[in-house]
């Protein structure tokens, strides 16, 4: 079930929908915002038959199909709402910024066209804040929601699915691409049209190119990360596991000669939901519960604790050439994330005092040596933006979690953390300095 929602509100939206349909029943827009009354109701059968014929009678209108798509996620049928959306795109691939379009067509705005793909992506439901039910996009991107306050240019999208990028004309007129497809195990065949586009229109100014995003996938950073002296990306290896029993995974672990513990990871997943450590032989029976039809990332582990007794993960940010500190999180657990912020380090001012030590002067905090690597992996890794989650081992060496442009910006600890806020600010004005830079 869906989170609770405020029933009147949008039993009201329902009656105010139904009473357009009886003067109109062709009026589809009255129609959408009863299936979205529905959605919000968890009446999602209903909502899901609504949607449908919202999709029908106007195939490009994005709300019923990303509703009709998410419904069909929601209820097991992952392939029906990816093909719904893939059939979308590929006939609507842009949504067109309105900012500044009714201005003179030589005072309007300059415009950049935000690349995302939808290959593997999948579009699920989620309530917002104010009670309403949402559809949203997850996995394979990086989110600009906060990247990019209130620009002074427009934000085209061009959602890429069966090559519809390389139709003559298929960009919207734009002077810089802005590429946030960030995963290519998740968006890999958005990644190689993309690529195929901007190998037919060499003139084009990009951020982010493809072929060096998929090179940050985890096993691609183990491998070219691997010769920089004082630096550890942990060996990964990436096995494909058909109707594999923990008998058949523990085998194949063996012949990798991995030791316990290690972590595993299933490919395409940036969330902590398939990581696992894997301590002994009764871990690895637990997480196969049922047998494996994937492929997965087995990662070899390291204890590192900070001051014996935390684990710490230090996060920055690398904008045009340039590195912004973002966190310095300590935690009881070795997959640290930023949910338990509010119990670990919220009170604790040896904790805040450590982060702020990190965010204020990061590179005296991490030494000479590791500013001289981290730039070198810059260098290696050729993008304009992404993110880095690593620490400090006890002999001072850089021992590197992940890398890729995935990571997600927000304010939301800076609300707890107040001192987090300038940091927060200086990496979302570097962001569109970026771009501002470019344009013509």
């Amino acid at each position: 079930m869906l989170p609770e929602q405020s029933p009147n509100k949008h039993v009201t939206r329902e009656h105010e929908a139904r009473r357009r349909l009886q003067a109109d029943d062709k009026d589809s827009h009255a129609r959408a915002l009863l299936a979205d009354a529905l959605m919000c109701q968890d009446r999602l059968q209903e909502a899901s038959l609504e949607f449908a014929k919202v999709a029908v009678a106007d195939q490009s209108h994005p709300s019923a199909h990303k509703g009709l798509a998410a419904i069909a996620n929601y209820f097991g049928h992952p392939r029906r709402g990816r093909r719904i959306m893939q059939d979308f795109y590929e006939r609507e691939p842009v949504e067109l910024d309105p900012y500044g379009s009714d201005l003179p067509k030589e005072r309007q705005p300059p415009a950049i066209v935000q690349i995302r793909g939808f290959d593997k992506t999948r579009i699920m439901l989620g309530a917002r804040s104010d009670g309403t039910v949402s559809t949203k996009l997850r996995g394979g991107h990086f989110t600009t929601k906060f990247l990019l306050l209130d620009p002074p240019f427009q934000v085209h999208r061009f959602t890429i699915a069966r090559d519809n990028i390389l139709r003559p004309d298929a960009l919207p007129p734009h002077s810089l691409i802005l590429n946030t497809i960030a995963d290519a195990d998740v968006e890999g065949s958005s990644l190689k049209s993309l690529g195929t586009y901007l190998e037919r229109h060499p003139e084009a100014i990009i951020i982010n190119k493809p072929d060096r995003v998929a090179d940050t996938a985890r096993d691609r950073n183990a491998e070219r990360l691997a010769n920089i002296e004082g630096l550890v990306f942990p060996r990964t290896e990436r096995v494909r596991f058909e109707n594999a029993s923990p008998d058949k995974v523990a085998r194949k672990i063996d012949e990798l000669a991995f030791d316990y513990p290690f972590l595993i990871r299933r490919v395409g997943t940036q969330t902590g939901r398939s990581f696992a450590r894997i301590r002994n032989r009764q871990d690895l029976d637990d997480y196969v519960k049922e047998r494996l039809n994937a492929t997965y990332f087995i990662i070899r582990y390291r204890k590192i604790l900070w001051q014996g007794r935390l684990f710490r993960k230090l996060r920055l940010f690398h904008i045009d050439g340039a590195f912004f500190p973002v966190v310095c999180h300590l935690d009881k657990v070795w997959n640290v994330h930023g949910g338990n912020r509010k119990t670990i380090m919220r009170g604790d001012e040896t904790l805040m005092a450590e982060e702020k030590s990190f965010l204020n002067v990061w590179k005296s905090y991490v030494g000479a040596a590791n500013v001289d690597r981290i730039e070198t992996v810059a260098e290696r890794t050729g993008l304009e933006f992404f993110g880095m989650d690593f620490t400090i081992d006890e002999d001072g060496s850089l021992f590197i979690y992940e890398l890729n442009p995935a990571m997600r910006h927000s304010f939301d600890h800076a609300r707890n953390f107040p001192y987090k806020l300038p940091h927060d600010k200086a990496i979302s004005n570097a962001f569109q300095a970026m771009i501002l830079k470019r344009f013509p």
